[in-house]
């Protein structure tokens, strides 16, 4: 009977590797290995800094167009119209800031930290992103609106959304760090000006009073950035029909333009002072032509 199967080892076909040759084999893996994550490591960086720096630019982008609509919607009617405020942040609010309105005479800061801008004869607007929203600030403009106290707590005001239901603790929008609008009702205390022989009257800013305030976008719209907001180079041009002389100089001018520089930090508002900037961009804000004519 012919024999099916046999049991003798096959010694040419079943020969392994050796000591020697796994060692060698381990050893070209890992270079191989070693020399794939060397090359891949600073790839994997320039991705990720690419990728911050695109984030970056795009936050940035979102607030210059903020800042760009709401400078197109001033109201011009004096050289005071436009004020650039340098004011040291502190822990209550805004009101550091209005206290520097009163040294207001006839000229503005020539660079600072806040942009105010007339809204109509009567308002006035104040862009930022140095001071927080504080229940001060919150309980202030509730002291004065009628419509939160006669409503159950309905109400159009844009900053009760900034706050939870008691007003005593503000939401991270209220934070420093992210972009805010203040709304002021503005005095109109008259000063006279020397002008071509003559008097003119122009409306200061102050004294201001708390109306409301609102932010254009929600903490998540930053994805994880907060922006520091500076403005420099407040120019002016002659009112129409008026030209620029020795005489007359400013008081017949109007606001056209000023420097907004918006910086992008990775970091909290706190921390931007020992941080570098992830991206800046400087941008020209052109304000309305003389809207009193």
């Amino acid at each position: 009977m012919k024999r099916l199967f046999s049991l003798k080892p096959n010694n040419s076909s079943d020969k392994g590797y050796t000591l020697v040759e796994l060692i060698v084999s381990m050893t070209l893996t890992a270079l191989l290995a070693t020399a794939v994550v060397s090359v891949m490591s600073p790839a994997g960086r320039v991705f990720k800094q690419i990728q911050t720096l695109s984030r970056a630019q795009i936050v940035a982008d979102m607030v210059v167009d903020a800042l760009r609509e709401e400078c197109a919607d001033t109201y011009i009617n004096d050289y005071t119209s436009v004020r650039i405020v340098d004011a040291t942040p502190d822990a209550n609010g805004d009101s550091v800031m209005l206290t520097s309105l009163i040294n207001i005479t006839d000229d503005s800061a020539s660079s600072g930290n806040v942009l105010i801008i007339r809204k109509s004869d009567g308002y006035c607007e104040s862009l930022y992103t140095c001071f927080a929203i504080t229940p001060a600030d919150y309980l202030d403009v509730k002291s004065r609106d009628y419509l939160f106290k006669n409503s159950n707590g309905i109400t159009s005001r844009a900053i009760y959304r900034l706050f939870d239901s008691t007003g005593s603790n503000p939401l991270p929008e209220a934070s420093q760090g992210y972009l805010h609008f203040g709304y002021y009702q503005c005095g109109r205390t008259n000063v006279t000006l020397p002008y071509s022989g003559s008097t003119k009257k122009v409306a200061w800013i102050y004294p201001a009073i708390r109306y409301d305030y609102t932010n254009p976008f929600s903490v998540g719209a930053y994805n994880g950035y907060t922006v520091k907001v500076t403005f420099k180079n407040l120019t002016f041009t002659p009112a129409p029909g008026e030209t620029r002389n020795a005489t007359d100089m400013k008081y017949i001018e109007r606001p056209e333009s000023v420097t907004a520089v918006v910086e992008v930090y990775h970091c909290s508002y706190a921390n931007q002072a020992t941080e570098t900037p992830v991206y800046t961009r400087e941008v020209l804000l052109l304000f309305a032509e003389d809207t009193t004519l």
